[in-house]
């Protein structure tokens, strides 16, 4: 799935719900193993910085899933490819079963070793992202000298590569699936965990497609609002559903430059509804109210339609 494209913002208003990490401690026994898929080695002065901020990235989600004694390793490709800005996913998936309708279920193939222990499809990578090669890596993203403190200011014309990558790993877990973006059909006789728990709304409006896991719907209050068009999303601009969930590590709508942005209550909800452990719960890591994060989503409009444009080159993901 794609990630939001940049814009600027005021970096400290969207802080304040954007934010919810892990300790660093909490990080030490998750591991990650990067790769790279270039083979002429155009990126490697790019090596040691995607390395870096991919490894503490996808070790703070795993430390959410894993306990400390866990020896799991996930294996990560990061290749390069012309694109806007960046994609990630698991590269397999794996059947879990079959729902009440006889569709079949697929988790994605690294929320399946997580949960089992069992790597699907053996020796090769786990997860796979692509980075844009024709300016988004290397005019647009930032990389944090230390991500596992994540206390040097973002600079305000880039956008945070963790910020990034943790979205991506968010796809690779569980936000993913088959559906068609606008009608929410599926091709066939199968479809995601993810897949599993969206729901239309008839006469919603804008957006039609809504996340109705459990712990989903309790920890947000009401139906997830899913992006229009790029449903394995939160989120969707005024008038549709869900402008409260801008500022949301997995909204579908836009990455803040000089902003962080963290793993949050609601995105493990969803892992949680997803069949992923959740080692501290879902109220381990702090969430703003539904309603602070509707004033926030709010403010970010105001800013969005007086002052912000979009970078030149941007497309909408």
């Amino acid at each position: 799935m794609p990630c939001p494209r940049p814009r600027l913002a005021n970096a400290r208003a969207v802080l304040c719900c954007a934010l919810a990490g892990a300790t660093p401690a909490a990080w030490a026994d998750a591991r990650v193993a990067i790769t790279f898929s270039d083979p002429s080695g155009t990126h490697a002065p790019y090596y040691a910085d995607l390395e870096r901020v991919a490894t503490a990235a996808g070790a703070d989600w795993l430390a959410r899933f894993l306990t400390p004694s866990s020896t799991l390793t996930l294996s990560v490709s990061i290749g390069f490819a012309p694109i806007a800005t960046s994609t990630g996913r698991s590269f397999t998936s794996a059947l879990v079963g079959t729902d009440n309708g006889g569709l079949s279920l697929y988790a994605e193939g690294a929320a399946y070793e997580v949960r089992t222990g069992v790597d699907p499809n053996g020796a090769a990578p786990d997860i796979e992202f692509m980075l844009g090669s024709t300016g988004y890596l290397q005019n647009e993203l930032w990389f944090d000298p230390d991500p596992l403190t994540r206390s040097a200011e973002v600079p305000s014309d880039r956008t945070d590569a963790y910020s990034v990558l943790l979205h991506e790993f968010g796809h690779a877990f569980g936000f993913n699936g088959w559906r068609d973006g606008l009608s929410g059909m599926l091709p066939g006789g199968y479809a995601s965990s993810f897949d599993a728990l969206v729901s239309s709304a008839p006469g919603a409006g804008a957006a039609s497609l809504f996340f109705i896991g459990a712990a989903a719907v309790t920890t947000y209050g009401a139906p997830v609002p899913l992006t229009l068009g790029n449903y394995a999303h939160f989120g969707n601009w005024l008038p549709g559903s869900g402008a409260d969930l801008v500022p949301d590590l997995m909204n579908g709508l836009v990455f803040y430059r000089g902003t962080r942005y963290g793993i949050s209550a609601l995105d493990l909800a969803v892992m949680s509804d997803l069949g992923l452990p959740l080692q501290g719960g879902i109220a381990v890591v702090p969430e703003p109210s539904v309603s602070l994060l509707l004033l926030a989503g709010l403010c970010l409009l105001a800013w969005r339609c007086k002052a912000i444009r979009p970078r030149e080159g941007a497309q909408d993901s």
